[in-house]
């Protein structure tokens, strides 16, 4: 009966995560089930959407979609052109292949100690040398690393697994919203 219950167990597991497989390669997934599931979705073709709440001012190479639950996926280009800054402040929908990034409790203690300011888009040390010189000419530098690193702290631990999960996506193409919301 065990064995026959574990089968079960397993067969259910594994038509799940192909399902979610498929679904991603079929259609729309929302931003925030490929968060909640990324095991499912990596290296994964989706179409899904959010809000810009940035774009990066350094070369636009990166931007900050925002979930319908407020959680950040961040997005990168598949070629070396970077994003067009009017996307700021709009609702896109985009294809792209998603991609996990896996920040260690090694790389926080790193960058704890140089006391790097992290960009709020992928939480890799900022790029904006002059944004970060008026950071550290204000005498504001160290206590936004220090916020930035309590920060990473608190997602590690609130997401559960040892390490703080950022999702990506290569943008293969994308399309303004037109939508309120």
């Amino acid at each position: 009966m065990k064995k026959a219950a574990f089968i079960l167990v397993l067969g259910i597991t594994i038509v799940s995560i192909v399902s979610h497989k498929l679904a991603a390669q079929n259609g729309f997934v929302p931003a925030d089930s490929l968060i909640v599931n990324i095991d499912s979705y990596v290296n994964t073709m989706v179409e899904t959407e959010g809000f810009i709440a940035h774009v990066c001012g350094v070369d636009g190479k990166k931007m900050k979609l925002m979930s319908d639950n407020g959680e950040v996926i961040v997005i990168i280009p598949n070629d070396t052109t970077g994003f067009d800054y009017s996307l700021n402040k709009k609702r896109i929908k985009l294809f792209g292949l998603v991609k996990e990034e896996r920040l260690s409790e090694q790389y926080i203690d790193e960058q704890e100690e140089a006391k790097s300011l992290l960009c709020h888009v992928d939480r890799r040390p900022c790029k904006d040398e002059k944004w970060i010189n008026a950071k550290v000419e204000a005498g504001v530098a160290d206590s936004m690393s220090k916020k930035d690193i309590e920060a990473l702290r608190q997602k590690k631990e609130q997401q559960g697994k040892g390490y703080v999960s950022i999702v990506l996506i290569v943008c293969e193409k994308y399309e303004v919203i037109e939508s309120n919301k």
